[in-house]
């Protein structure tokens, strides 16, 4: 940060405690730079040139940020650093200076080994920390030096050395008169030396430093100083400079030596780095980093307004990722364009847009009187998908769910916030409207998830998962054809719970493909004893998720499983959602045929339940369609009745065979079987149960049926 606001908060300083007062003027007139920083609350509001530099940060990007945010997120001792670091820094507040050691990460992601001083001290009335940054790295210490051997050189080339310098060079009497100049004061000025000599650098214009001025006052007082400042040119123009000055004493006479250089070039960098730290490079709003300041600044302001209350918008794309996976990430990086030009078109003077990557956009509201405000608000941000994005005459069409929470209420903590309206914007996916504020039920339902995921990390490890098998029936004959093999996981707590209910966390978690050819193998194998046992033609059907159907891998591991457990692959059923042909229909036609190739049997699961292409279902190799349970059980409705007999005529024009789902009454089973030959699947049949329990109930019975048939063929 700017060495002239660091000086104003350090000069500001106060303490009761002559030993915190001694130790402020130590630390200030250290030989080496001591790496300093102020906190006030939990958050940094200063620091000085050498605490940047160990940080390898800038002062945009570190004041108002924690000592958590430069930290891993566990210290070496096991302990978390946000609640290991606030309790230190409450122990200070309380008027104890602390020292510990401490782990570090600079903003670049090196390890910083630090000891930790933290001195209590008051700055304008309020409680504030100065904290001591100690490197304890010895690669990182400076060596002391006793002689830089300048004492030693004629004074000659030391007055031919600042003559030459690149760096401007004045030497000024006690009255702040100019004695002396070099060439390079000259030349960044544009004075001659006989305008400069003798003058003072007020009545030149050089600067805008006056006797009361910060640097003047510290030159006086401890004898140099130095920070940037605007210096003028004889033209008048301004420009940016790094300044040093001091005070020496030589021939019983005072003199101030100045030296400075125009850092306009270095200003330009910086602001170039600022915009690549701030901003989003593919879309030009404020990054991630920069909402935080955003952010922190308006929960800062809203104080002022105890009637208002401020809102944070958390935006996601729904079917983003189908442009992606179909056209390209060029194509999706034009569509992220277009969506920020239109957020900013339409809600640039009532809130601040940020993207935080991918396909996330925030909007910071920072004033609202109600929160009918801030529903009519996200109700005309999603009015603005209602129009599809055009590239190059192709039409795309997009949504977005919202995750809203408020502020203060619900927090002063700009993280918090956007962990707040994240956890809101994934339930907003699943509600009806895709707006929800953030409550207490979404935070219990977002624990409960969390604590489901982290079990279901080792459920495989801890063999919690299992199968339980149920029967389809050919509805002509009442004869088991096959059996569909249903994954579930028992959890610790002694809890089962269905497919549905963990699987898109399985996906979630990348678990999914290992999970789905581990239920495979134990179907393939278990079928294969049967077919030893009772009846070689029974066929077993397997779900494959989406996922696992598009890993580059599939047909490979499919093959591995088929030889380890011997299994003859006409006898294995593929299940698959019917969304699946239709995400990457080029891949899985291709996927599809070489299953046919293996004479793999493909049934296309809950068909109905969602959309539908006809043209594209009579162009691919499928044996069977399983009918949704949901047309089943409106079978006593006489649409419902209609729409199964429309569905089963389908199947029989494609020439394929049907599969109705939940059929759990004989009068549900009797209709189905007078519109068509098929196969039926339910609770009327059988619950799905353990291989031991389902061989006992079902197969022995299998069993029975085929030993009395084989004798009435021998007796007759």
């Amino acid at each position: 940060m700017s060495m002239q606001k660091w000086s104003e908060l350090y000069s500001n300083l106060e303490s009761s405690t002559p030993f915190l007062a001694e130790q402020l003027v130590q630390l200030d007139n250290s030989e080496v730079p001591v790496p300093l920083a102020l906190i006030k609350g939990y958050q940094f509001i200063g620091a000085n040139t050498a605490a940047l530099e160990y940080f390898e940060s800038i002062e945009q990007n570190f004041v108002h940020s924690t000592p958590y945010d430069f930290s891993p997120r566990l210290q070496s001792s096991g302990r978390s650093s946000v609640d290991y670091g606030q309790q230190k820094l409450r122990e200070a507040l309380k008027g104890n200076i602390v020292s510990f050691n401490w782990l570090h990460l600079s903003q670049q992601g090196t390890e910083l080994p630090t000891k930790i001083t933290l001195y209590p001290f008051k700055l304008n009335d309020e409680d504030v920390v100065l904290i001591q940054f100690v490197p304890m790295d010895r690669r990182v210490k400076r060596r002391s030096q006793a002689s830089n051997g300048f004492e030693m050189l004629p004074k000659q080339l030391m007055s031919i050395t600042l003559e030459d310098s690149a760096e401007a060079v004045y030497i000024t009497d006690k009255d702040h008169r100019i004695l002396a100049v070099n060439k390079a004061m000259c030349r960044i000025c544009g004075y001659s030396a006989d305008n400069i000599l003798t003058k003072t650098p007020h009545e030149l214009n050089l600067d805008n430093l006056n006797h009361n001025s910060l640097p003047r006052r510290s030159l006086n007082n401890n004898g140099n100083w130095q920070g940037e400042v605007w210096k003028y040119r004889s033209d008048g123009s301004k420009f940016p400079a790094w300044q040093s000055c001091r005070r020496i004493y030589a021939d019983n006479q005072v003199y101030f030596v100045n030296l400075f250089s125009d850092i306009s070039e270095k200003k330009k960098l910086e602001e170039r780095l600022m915009q690549q730290a701030m901003f989003d490079k593919l879309t030009g709003l404020p990054n991630r980093f920069h909402l935080t300041k955003i952010l922190n600044k308006a929960i800062d302001e809203i104080k002022h307004h105890p009637s208002m209350i401020g809102a944070l918008m958390f935006l996601d794309l729904n079917g983003f990722k189908n442009i992606n996976d179909s056209f390209g990430h060029s194509t999706g990086d034009k569509v992220l364009q277009l969506v920020a030009a239109r957020l900013e078109t339409c809600c640039l003077e009532d809130a601040e847009i940020a993207r935080l990557g991918g396909d996330e956009f925030t909007l910071v509201l920072p004033k609202c009187v109600n929160i009918q405000e801030i529903e009519a608000f996200s109700e005309g941000v999603l009015s603005l998908f209602d129009v599809p994005f055009e590239i190059d005459g192709q039409k795309f069409y997009l949504g977005t769910s919202i995750g809203i929470s408020m502020f203060p209420h619900q927090s002063h903590e700009a993280n918090q916030l956007l962990s707040m309206a994240d956890t809101a914007m994934y339930s907003a996916k699943k509600s009806p409207n895709h707006i929800r504020f953030y409550n207490t039920a979404i935070k219990e339902a977002a624990e409960k998830k969390l604590l489901i995921l982290n079990d279901l990390r080792h459920a495989q490890s801890l063999g919690q998962f299992r199968l339980v098998y149920q029967q389809i029936i050919d509805l002509e004959n009442n004869k088991m054809v096959a059996a569909e093999a249903l994954l579930r996981w028992q959890r610790s707590n002694g809890t089962i719970l269905e497919a549905n209910e963990f699987i898109p966390l399985l996906e979630e978690n990348g678990s999914m493909v290992g999970v789905g050819m581990w239920a495979l193998e134990q179907a393939c194998a278990q079928m294969r004893l049967w077919h030893k046992q009772y009846n070689e033609d029974l066929k077993i059907t397997v779900n494959m998720s989406t996922s696992q159907l598009e890993h580059p891998d599939f047909l490979i591991m499919l093959n591995k499983v088929l030889d380890k457990t011997q299994f003859p692959s006409d006898k294995l059923v593929i299940e698959m959602e019917e969304s699946a042909l239709f995400r990457k229909p080029a891949l899985m036609s291709a996927l599809l045929n070489e299953l046919k190739k293996l004479n793999i049997d493909i049934a296309i699961d809950d068909f109905g339940a969602g959309v539908s292409s006809l043209g594209r279902l009579g162009t691919l190799p499928i044996d069977n369609l399983k009918i949704d349970s949901s047309f089943v059980h409106r079978l006593n409705e006489p649409q419902g009745e209609e729409l199964c007999r429309a569905l089963i005529q389908l199947a029989h024009t494609l020439n394929i065979r049907f599969i109705a789902e939940g059929i759990e009454t004989q009068a549900q089973k009797i209709l189905l079987s007078k519109m068509g030959k098929g196969f039926g699947q339910g609770y009327y049949f059988g619950w799905p149960a353990t291989a031991d329990v389902f061989a006992a109930e079902s197969l022995s019975q299998l069993k029975i049926t085929q030993e009395v048939a084989i004798h009435d063929t021998v007796c007759g």
